[in-house]
């Protein structure tokens, strides 16, 4: 387990390095332009009461919980288009009867997007999760995540565009490696707009996920064909 945490803290480690860099880099851009420091968050609570179909007195529940989120974010624009930002997140669900899905879920998420030349960008994204069951007797669910997300766009002219998306995911679980596994996703996206009010998204993906010689768990494998548009009347 000391070698995940130490694995993780160094990826957060890297990743805030790596903002701290960026900002430091570039400050002509910044100052030019005038872009100011954007800092948001949410506070947010509540509940949801489970209640038997056929029962109206909700005295008497299935199940309940409440929950609370907590999340805060640091955005830096540098110029049109371009940008990064580091957010993180807190996250909490308490039961009353399903005691066994208790937990505490922490996340920090950086994104870091840039052009590479007028019509073609590039967006890093990382993604850090750590997930823990509360109750005693359910650590083997617990487990640490990190994702970390490519995407080159280009800009073909005004109604074509396209997107080439690369995500690779390792997710441990802290007492349960038999349960450990890597996800990696490819995706095609095109984006057409026909005109100012019709336009037509399509996304071709391939999920496969591994698991460890020793899992007992099946790979998995998953193709994926989208088309969706979008038309204003």
């Amino acid at each position: 387990m000391e070698k995940k945490i130490f694995f993780f803290n160094v990826i957060f480690f890297f990743l805030v390095s790596l903002f701290l860099f960026l900002a430091l880099i570039r400050p002509g851009k910044v100052l030019a332009k005038n872009y100011r420091p954007e800092i948001s968050g949410s506070f947010e609570s509540g509940d949801k009461l489970y209640t038997d179909p056929g029962d109206l007195d909700e005295d008497d529940p299935l199940d309940y919980y409440r929950y609370d989120k907590q999340w805060l974010k640091y955005k830096q624009k540098l110029a049109v288009g371009e940008y990064y930002y580091l957010k993180i997140q807190r996250q909490q669900r308490i039961y009353e009867n399903s005691i066994g899905y208790n937990n505490l879920n922490l996340e920090t998420e950086g994104n870091y997007t840039f052009y590479l030349t007028e019509r073609l960008r590039n967006r890093f994204k990382l993604l850090l999760r750590d997930k823990d069951y509360i109750e005693s007797g359910y650590e083997n669910k617990d487990y640490r995540l990190a994702r970390l997300q490519y995407t080159l766009q280009f800009d073909y002219n005004q109604v074509h565009s396209y997107q080439l998306i690369l995500q690779k995911q390792w997710t441990n679980y802290q007492h349960n490696h038999a349960h450990d596994y890597q996800r990696n996703r490819i995706a095609l996206k095109w984006d057409w707009e026909l005109s100012a009010d019709f336009e037509v998204d399509t996304k071709l993906q391939y999920d496969w996920q591994r698991n460890d010689s020793n899992s007992k768990i099946s790979n998995k494998d998953g193709r994926k064909i989208a088309v969706s548009f979008k038309y204003k009347i």
